[in-house]
Protein backbone atom coordinates (compact mmCIF):
# COMPACT_ATOMS: atom_id res chain seq x y z
CA UNK A 1 0.00 0.00 0.00
CA UNK A 2 2.63 2.48 0.88
CA UNK A 3 4.68 1.33 -2.37
CA UNK A 4 1.14 2.51 -4.63
CA UNK A 5 1.07 6.14 -2.32
CA UNK A 6 4.55 6.66 -2.96
CA UNK A 7 4.18 5.88 -6.61
CA UNK A 8 1.08 7.94 -7.28
CA UNK A 9 3.19 11.10 -5.51
CA UNK A 10 5.82 10.59 -8.10
CA UNK A 11 3.44 10.21 -10.95
CA UNK A 12 1.50 13.49 -9.67
CA UNK A 13 4.73 15.44 -9.35
CA UNK A 14 6.18 14.56 -12.28
CA UNK A 15 2.62 15.66 -14.02
CA UNK A 16 2.69 18.89 -12.09
CA UNK A 17 6.50 19.33 -13.20
CA UNK A 18 5.55 18.11 -16.90
CA UNK A 19 3.03 20.81 -16.75
CA UNK A 20 4.80 24.11 -15.34
CA UNK A 21 7.37 23.32 -18.06
CA UNK A 22 4.90 23.54 -20.84
CA UNK A 23 3.45 26.44 -19.34
CA UNK A 24 6.77 28.40 -19.31
CA UNK A 25 7.30 26.93 -22.73
CA UNK A 26 4.65 28.46 -24.55
CA UNK A 27 5.17 31.99 -22.96
CA UNK A 28 7.14 34.48 -23.88
CA UNK A 29 10.47 36.15 -22.40
CA UNK A 30 9.24 39.95 -21.81
CA UNK A 31 12.28 42.08 -20.82
CA UNK A 32 11.47 45.73 -19.10
CA UNK A 33 14.14 48.12 -19.99
CA UNK A 34 14.86 51.77 -19.33
CA UNK A 35 11.27 52.17 -18.99
CA UNK A 36 10.29 50.00 -22.18
CA UNK A 37 8.98 46.73 -22.98
CA UNK A 38 11.01 44.70 -25.45
CA UNK A 39 9.21 41.70 -26.31
CA UNK A 40 12.12 39.21 -27.32
CA UNK A 41 15.43 38.55 -26.27
CA UNK A 42 16.92 39.77 -29.73
CA UNK A 43 15.56 43.38 -29.63
CA UNK A 44 19.18 44.41 -30.36
CA UNK A 45 18.99 42.64 -33.59
CA UNK A 46 15.36 44.54 -34.78
CA UNK A 47 15.75 48.22 -36.51
CA UNK A 48 14.88 50.87 -34.77
CA UNK A 49 11.39 52.40 -35.18
CA UNK A 50 10.96 55.88 -36.33
CA UNK A 51 8.67 57.93 -35.34
CA UNK A 52 8.16 61.79 -37.08
CA UNK A 53 7.11 64.46 -34.72
CA UNK A 54 3.92 65.67 -35.26
CA UNK A 55 2.21 68.50 -35.25
CA UNK A 56 2.34 70.59 -31.54
CA UNK A 57 -1.62 70.85 -31.24
CA UNK A 58 -3.33 67.45 -32.55
CA UNK A 59 -6.49 69.60 -33.60
CA UNK A 60 -5.77 72.63 -35.35
CA UNK A 61 -9.29 72.37 -37.55
CA UNK A 62 -10.98 71.76 -34.94
CA UNK A 63 -9.73 74.61 -32.93
CA UNK A 64 -10.10 76.74 -35.85
CA UNK A 65 -14.16 76.58 -36.11
CA UNK A 66 -14.50 77.05 -32.22
CA UNK A 67 -12.51 80.05 -32.61
CA UNK A 68 -14.86 80.98 -35.92
CA UNK A 69 -17.85 79.98 -33.90
CA UNK A 70 -17.06 82.20 -30.24
CA UNK A 71 -16.46 85.09 -33.34
CA UNK A 72 -20.17 84.77 -34.40
CA UNK A 73 -20.97 84.74 -30.96
CA UNK A 74 -19.60 87.95 -30.48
Amino acid sequence: MKFKSKLSRIGAGTLVALFVLAALGSTGCTVVTGGMTLPNPYYLKNRPQYFPRGTEFPFPNEAAVLQDADREQH
